[in-house]
């Protein structure tokens, strides 16, 4: 036996130091029983005191280690860190066995020099251990460490707080969409009343706010994440409710903008920089080019293009001219930076989100009626049968003559007798030409229903777009001839430009697959996606050897970005923009676009909910059977498109058309669940 075997010892392990009674020693390794009685197995280097008590077996030790720990634990308690680390900083001592006749005075026992060592490093304020040795830190080190602690103890207290607290604000209710909708309409008190907030819960209710408006906040992140989870909420929904039911945001406040973080309201320097632009002027010599109308929507207040149209020999030449920001939006200049950031104009059912200030993109620079505007020309001489036998690109000063919504549009081309009928239906031949030669060329067409959600004053309204518009088709087919036209150009030039590009299907689509009921659902599994591209390709759907993008530059910053691109060119000056950052503005391009699709897409399918529980409740409807699902059917409703599910055990039929009516609606999974009416 060695002098070691059958004796106690006080053991390091880092700060801790614990009593073990060794029971052999095998070469450099000692074998020993813990405090709890267990084997261990440690070098000799960690061994500090050996305790004076000897015992002489293991039952002995597991009977004495109480008492030990009890008696240490006694000296531990009586011992003051602070006035202890006063007198060392003062002496500047270290060694523990001087620190311990400082404090004790007299004879120092192995229980003295533990005990110290225990309180030293439970505390941890005043000293820092290095080795055996305990250092006292200096005065500012134990400021700064108090302030530390000081922190984290109130940031635990307030994440206690937040998280009894967020428990609460989850189970309290918010009226339902449709009651919001009533209460907004209604001159009486609203009887929904906000969660009471306390004192204590108001300054996280504040980094809530905070964090809401784009302030990055770790907390809240963390605290929020599991309880959005739950809710199946995303944690800028989650906080908007909460804000909403503690009175924070009103109940009738944008959903949509808020959780997106949109900025409807440009920032007061952007705003300034819009309003001190005056309107662009042609130069004196300047030949003003008059165009015969522009197309759009009733609500449209960002008028990008505006057309032509007359027959010049045995062609027809169509002028198709395109709003042009860039006269007075310049590159790298406040309102340049702004529209980059916003990468495009976000179009709500409640409002529009716009990328340039109003002044700009629906003044200035917008082919307004009657305004002489500066304009990116496309002409294009085409042959009856859509064959384009030549076309220039130019900067030019226009004048449009009236303005068309595409519902009078519609009936002029049906019934108007003026010119301004014929030249529709001169535009509407030809598109139909553009058309069937794309066809030809392999593009592919889905008929797909479409509807338009608008809110005005509490009111929800869906309206269904005719998907036969002859002036819907004439404008697609010539702006998809213009972006051609404008991509070629690029290609032929070797302007560097963004092109998107289409790969071709996983297998070819058959005019036969395009004509069967759901040939969108089938064929829509063998498209590729389209990308942006710094390289000319092709686009199978379109039917396109190359195409880009640049007729909507009031409301895609990518189009402003090729448009610049494209008259530097024309003119003979430098291009703005190199390959390099070209690739930015497409990377920027890209997830915008990504974005502002999920956001109105969102958007517009929640209300069309909300309309369905305000109008259709009770009501049939017709739907169209798309697959069989667990439980019962995937279905689109008609005339709408909109997919739902419907439970049944009835053996229906892709394809099959049914009446339903709604059983229920979840607005935040976006689910509706039809009940089988009959077959229709």
């Amino acid at each position: 036996m060695t002098d070691l075997e059958g004796n106690i010892w006080l053991a390091q392990e880092n700060d801790e130091i614990n009593f073990i009674y060794i029971t052999k020693k095998v070469k450099n390794k000692i074998q020993a029983l813990n405090e709890k009685g267990r084997e261990i197995k440690l070098s000799e280097e960690k061994l500090l005191w050996r305790h004076p008590t000897r015992i002489h077996d293991q039952q002995e030790w597991l009977h004495l280690v109480s008492q030990l720990q009890n008696n240490l634990e006694q000296i531990q308690n009586d011992i003051d860190v602070s006035l202890l680390w006063e007198s060392a900083l003062e002496l500047e001592l270290s060694e523990l066995s001087e620190l311990a006749e400082l404090y004790f005075g007299g004879e120092i026992t192995t229980d003295h020099l533990a005990s110290l060592w225990k309180a030293m490093a439970t505390d941890r304020l005043y000293f820092k251990r290095r080795g055996r040795v305990w250092e006292a830190r200096s005065a500012e080190q134990v400021k700064e460490l108090q302030t530390q602690r000081e922190r984290e103890q109130e940031k635990l207290l307030s994440q206690t707080l937040a998280t009894d607290w967020l428990q609460q604000v989850i189970a309290y209710a918010l009226p339902s969409w449709s009651q919001r909708l009533q209460l907004s309409n209604e001159t009486t008190d609203n009887p929904f009343v906000p969660m009471p907030i306390s004192t204590a819960v108001s300054p996280f209710i504040d980094r809530l706010e905070c964090w809401l408006r784009g302030d990055h906040d770790k907390l809240v992140e963390e605290l929020l994440t599991p309880v959005a989870e739950a809710a199946k909420l995303n944690i800028r929904e989650l906080v908007f409710e909460i804000l909403q039911k503690v009175g924070r945001l009103p109940l009738d406040a944008d959903r949509d903008v808020i959780v997106a973080g949109l900025k409807p309201e440009f920032s007061v320097p952007v705003n300034e920089v819009a309003q001190a632009i005056k309107p662009w002027l042609p130069a004196d010599h300047d030949t003003i080019t008059e165009l015969f109308f522009s197309i759009d929507d009733d609500e449209t207040r960002e008028v990008d293009d505006a057309l032509a149209i007359e027959c010049e020999g045995d062609l027809w030449k169509v002028t198709i001219a395109i709003s042009d920001p860039a006269c007075v939006v310049h590159r790298g200049d406040a309102l340049d930076r702004e529209a980059m950031r916003r990468g495009t104009t976000v179009y709500l059912p409640t409002q529009t989100v716009l990328m340039l200030p109003a002044k700009i993109s629906c003044d200035i620079a917008s082919l307004t009626a009657g305004e002489i505007r500066s304009s990116f020309v496309i002409r294009a001489w085409l042959d009856d049968q859509g064959q384009l036998q030549q076309s220039d690109l130019s900067r030019e000063t226009i004048r449009v003559r009236q303005r068309l919504s595409y519902r009078d549009a519609d009936g002029l081309i049906a019934t108007g007798a003026d010119e301004t009928a014929q030249q529709l239906r001169n535009l509407q031949q030809l598109a139909h030409s553009l058309f069937n030669k794309r066809v030809t060329e392999g593009a592919f067409v889905f008929q797909r229903p479409e509807y338009k959600v608008t809110v005005e004053n509490a009111v929800v309204d869906v309206t269904v777009l005719k998907s036969d518009s002859s002036s819907r088709l004439l404008v697609a087919e010539m702006m998809i001839l213009a972006n051609n036209i404008a991509a070629r150009y690029a290609q032929h030039h070797q302007v560097p430009i963004i092109y998107r590009t289409q790969e071709e299907p996983l297998e070819p689509i058959t005019a036969e697959m395009l004509a069967e009921p759901l040939s969108f659902y089938k064929v829509r599994k063998l498209l590729r996606g389209s990308t942006l591209s710094l390289q000319p390709g092709g686009h199978s759907g379109l039917g396109l050897s190359v195409y880009t993008q640049l007729t909507s530059p009031l409301r895609r910053f990518a189009d402003l970005v090729i448009q610049r691109q494209l008259v530097a060119h024309l003119v003979g000056e430098e291009l703005p923009y190199d390959q390099e950052e070209l690739f930015k503005v497409l990377a920027t391009a890209e997830k915008t676009a990504r974005d502002s699709r999920q956001i109105e897409g969102e958007a517009k399918k929640r209300w069309f909910m909300i309309y369905l529980q305000q109008t259709w409740r009770n009501q049939p409807l017709s739907a169209l059977v798309i697959d069989a699902v667990k439980g019962g059917y995937k279905m689109e409703m008609q005339p709408w498109g909109v997919d739902a599910f419907m439970g049944t055990t009835k053996k229906l039929m892709p394809g099959d058309m049914v009446i339903a009516v709604i059983e229920k609606i979840r607005i935040k999974a976006s689910s509706i669940y039809l009940t089988l009416v009959s077959n229709s």
